[in-house]
């Protein structure tokens, strides 16, 4: 018998298992999705329902000399990512026109930690938020890094698609992702329609830049500021009173005397903001009442007047208080009587060089300044009203906060626009106090309230806030455009517009985009593509998927510290229920709701005050018992008008599988408010 020798057989096989086993496997690939501009992804692998909400194709679309973008996120693989980069390569038009690489261009976008604040946020923890000098990163294993992809698009480009493509690569892999650019046959004015001012603070540039005060360089540095601030569609307070060099040189004495004017570098500095777009401008001169400061705003206002400028330029002397302005704004007039005054302050008596009220958006709202039974209504044609925003976040309100989702910033302008105000105020772009690289909270418990820009190695940095409200610029312009078209599909696209006023329009990103894409289309002459848009935005809009928080139980039972509640029916017979808040008892809670919230986004509350002065009503969502873990959000509610609010569900905040309470109630009320709840569904 023979015996075969199976050793050798067996032992290479042993060996090339033992080889496989100890040999590192193959990294999976990273994975990529192209996002919405106003997304703000977590740096982790989004869920189905934020694709759901802002996946986008890798189309970019755009008017000629607009900006516009669309974001890339990629996910590192187990393994993470070394040495990312990414490249934009020439994009064509089937005309055979060319762009060079540079006209589309990709940022990466930093995330920085935030603090808990005060207000109600959707998340503590890492926000994407500061575009990147960086032109490589490492990613650590499964996490997500966003890229804004950003074109400018040429004035002599073709109407129509232009093809290029992003090529990512990193140690190890590499690909190569198709993108197109759409560019619609129209110009958007040089000049935004919506007039605005954003203050910037030179001392904290020279500070962080490590620069001498008023130095040549340290001008040269502001300058930067108000350059980006420009290209972003928001126009510097004191564009010619930030520089040192460009300031009136004017030598008058104590008794009001003019000696000598040189408005030469000043000029020269209006006419180049001009030219980028400014349209009013403000005046940074002395506040002190005598004879020098009343001389100083009589030599400058001359010297406005017959460049023929008087008209765009106004003071803003005074923030937040009536006191002294009757007497410095008095002093401004008979120096320069066409100059405005801009005062950031409810409308009031007692005050007539006031030209130009500006209270915080949510403040006029509810106070209905431009509504005409309003007995803070302004009925003076010559005064214009202006709004801010600041100190808004987690309300009704759109803010620029830098822990907001993305579309509050967006819907900015579109919001002051609407509500019919002349001017969109922002009190600081670099309110650096701390480090915002470090610390978000520039201003105490408030995550990026006064900073949209942080200071890079070699200028400034814009984040992709100040971006998202460089579109919402677009946007008004977009809508003024339809309204001059005076065609049925325009005002059929201007009717769906989805933001009626600064306290009612759509959280919902695709709303807006969709109304973009139809408002776009219809400018270009496409009207096909237009129709087809507004129908899917139409659709959008439709109420679906409801879960009627009233319908589901009885709302008078189980409600402690509201007065006089009770059940009631609307004159069409739908149920509401009616309360009173006062200092005694101010909490109303408990409404039915399922007990699992977390399929749900968005509630809706349908709510007027009945009786009452204005108020900010407060909404209180909690797990057990309202003093553990719970979160709060600001209603602005005006006499006698009814209130459709739409509130964002805080999933990262608060443990929304076991939501059980809601509580609406009025920090400190003076006198009782009666309120009347219509509806409230969850979405």
């Amino acid at each position: 018998m023979t015996t075969r020798n199976h050793g050798p057989r067996w032992g290479a096989l042993t060996l090339l298992l033992a080889l496989l086993i100890s040999a590192p496997s193959r990294a999976e690939s990273p994975r990529t999705w192209f996002l919405g501009p106003t997304a703000k992804p977590a740096p982790t692998q989004p869920d189905a329902a934020f694709l759901a909400q802002f996946a986008s194709a890798p189309v970019i679309h755009a008017a000629w000399g607009e900006r516009e973008a669309i974001q890339l996120l990629v996910l590192a693989p187990g393994s993470g990512l070394r040495n990312l980069t990414v490249e934009c390569g020439e994009f064509t038009h089937p005309s055979g026109d060319l762009w060079e690489a540079g006209t589309v261009t990709a940022d990466f976008v930093g995330y920085v930690t935030t603090r808990k604040p005060y207000y109600g946020t959707l998340h503590v923890g890492e926000w994407p938020d500061p575009i990147l000098p960086d032109r490589s990163i490492d990613l650590a294993a499964d996490r997500a890094q966003p890229i804004w992809v950003e074109v400018a698009v040429p004035l002599d480009a073709e109407a129509g698609r232009y093809t290029g493509s992003l090529h990512l690569s990193a140690e190890g892999w590499g690909t190569e992702l198709a993108l197109e650019v759409e560019v619609w046959g129209f110009d958007l004015p040089v000049t935004p329609t919506l007039a605005s001012s954003f203050l910037v603070f030179p001392r904290y540039i020279y500070e962080f830049h490590g620069l001498e005060k008023g130095s040549a360089a340290g001008d040269a540095m502001v300058q930067r500021y108000h350059e980006s601030m420009l290209e972003h569609r928001i126009m510097p307070t004191h564009v010619a009173m930030n520089l040192k060099s460009t300031r009136p040189a004017l030598r008058i004495s104590n008794q009001g005397d003019l000696r000598r004017t040189d408005f030469e570098a000043f000029d020269a500095q209006i006419e180049w903001a001009m030219a980028r777009g400014q349209s009013v401008f403000g005046l940074e001169g002395p506040r002190k009442v005598n004879d020098y400061s009343e001389a100083w705003y009589r030599a400058v206002g001359d010297h406005l007047a017959e460049r023929g400028w008087l008209d765009r330029f106004y003071t803003y002397m005074f923030d937040e208080t009536y006191e002294g302005v009757a007497e410095a704004t008095a002093m401004v007039h008979r120096g320069a009587p066409g100059l405005k005054n801009l005062i950031t302050r409810l409308p009031t008596e007692g005050y007539p060089d006031v030209d130009w009220w500006c209270p915080r958006l949510g403040d006029a709202e509810m106070h209905g300044i431009l509504r005409p039974s309003s007995p803070t209504h302004d009925k003076r044609r010559d005064h214009e009203i202006w709004v801010y925003t600041a100190g808004n976040a987690g309300s009704d309100v759109p803010g620029l906060h830098l822990d907001l989702p993305g579309i509050e910033a967006r819907m900015s302008p579109l919001a002051v626009w609407r509500g019919g105000y002349a001017g969109f105020l922002f009190w600081c772009v670099n309110y650096w106090t701390v480090n915002p690289w470090v610390d978000p909270m520039v201003y105490p418990r408030q995550n990026g309230n006064g900073s949209l820009f942080y200071p890079g190695p070699d200028g400034p940095l814009p984040s992709i806030r100040l971006k998202m409200l460089r579109d919402g610029f677009d946007d008004v312009d977009y809508a003024v455009l339809l309204r001059g078209l005076e065609t049925k599909l325009a005002q059929r696209i201007l009717n769906v517009l989805p933001v009626d006023g600064p306290l009612d329009w759509e959280r919902d990103p695709g709303a807006l985009l969709a109304w973009r894409l139809a408002a776009g289309y219809t400018l270009a002459g496409n009207e096909s593509l237009a129709v087809s848009w507004v129908q899917k935005l139409e659709a959008l809009r439709k109420v679906s998927g409801e879960f009627s928080l009233l319908k589901e139980g009885n709302p008078g039972k189980g409600w402690h510290g509201g007065r006089k509640g009770r059940d009631a029916r609307t004159r069409t017979g739908e149920r509401t229920y009616q309360f009173t808040l006062d200092a005694k008892k101010s909490k109303l809670w408990r409404i039915a709701s399922p007990g699992d919230w977390r399929p749900y986004r968005e509630l809706r509350l349908e709510v007027k005050l009945v009786e009452g002065d204005p108020v900010r009503l407060n909404l209180k969502l909690g797990s057990g018992v309202l003093k553990r873990k719970s979160w709060t959000w600001e209603i602005h509610c005006a006499p006698g008008v009814t209130r459709t609010v739409r509130i964002p569900i805080p999933h990262g905040v608060i443990d929304t599988s076991a939501l059980k309470e809601v509580a609406l109630f009025v920090w400190e009320p003076d006198s009782p408010r009666r309120f009347e709840i219509r509806g409230a569904w969850l979405k």
